[in-house]
């Protein structure tokens, strides 16, 4: 009779410490460990996940990687990717849920955080427009553009025209910077001001223009540039 493997017990503690004593009992290695072991259950994945950890940091910074990056680590095959990816994914959907049920600008947080997450670390630019209702609770994110954002790649009329058709009372446009550098360009100052001045015409409030990158933000109002 062969032996158990040891990282079985391991597991079983990890996932008894988990659910007595919540998330923050788990040092990051650890959760990541127990979520490797879903998608490779037939190995002792702690080392990989101290690795993983090592390499991008902490726990978000796995989960927001790109899934090239992970598909080129050895030991994470398709399955394991793509479970980390799921966690990505549900965060962003959770988030989302969250800020279309409540004020998103009475839970900034979870807004810059759903922002960051859905496109902070992707390799072209995009420009989203999140259009919010009369309480500020998200209707729509929709992808505006994508390339680097200027004058010729965002069209203020027709963010009004669909603000207007879906009874947006405000907007927040998000647009990411794969540099990592969240500074606003002098493109993106001009952009926002004559979007703001389009959409006042009709009396929609432009709240906000975030920048987003990987595991980082910038808002044109705290800056107060808005």
């Amino acid at each position: 009779m062969e032996d158990t493997p040891h990282y079985l017990g391991h597991r079983q503690r990890l996932r008894e410490k988990l659910l007595e004593n919540g998330r923050d009992s788990l040092a990051d290695y650890e959760l990541l460990e127990l979520l490797l072991s879903i998608a490779i259950p037939r190995r002792d994945v702690k080392p990989l996940a101290k690795d993983l950890i090592a390499r991008f940091k902490s726990f978000a910074g796995v989960i927001e990687a790109n899934p090239a990056e992970l598909a080129g680590i050895k030991g994470l095959g398709p399955t394991a990717v793509a479970a980390v990816k799921i966690v990505e994914a549900a965060q962003v959907k959770a988030l989302g849920d969250k800020i279309g049920q409540r004020s998103a600008i009475a839970n900034w947080a979870d807004l810059t955080n759903y922002c960051r997450l859905n496109i902070g670390a992707r390799e072209t630019e995009e420009f989203h427009v999140l259009y919010l209702d009369t309480k500020c609770r998200l209707i729509k994110d929709e992808a505006h553009s994508a390339g680097t954002i200027n004058s010729s790649s965002v069209y203020p009329r027709e963010i009004l025209k669909r603000a207007l058709g879906l009874g947006a009372a405000s907007v927040i446009v998000v647009h990411n910077h794969p540099t990592g550098d969240t500074n606003p360009s002098r493109a993106d100052i001009a952009v926002t001001e004559k979007l703001k001045k389009t959409l006042a015409a009709a009396d929609i409030q432009l709240i906000d223009h975030i920048i987003v990158a990987k595991g980082a933000h910038a808002s044109f109002k705290s800056m107060g540039l808005l």
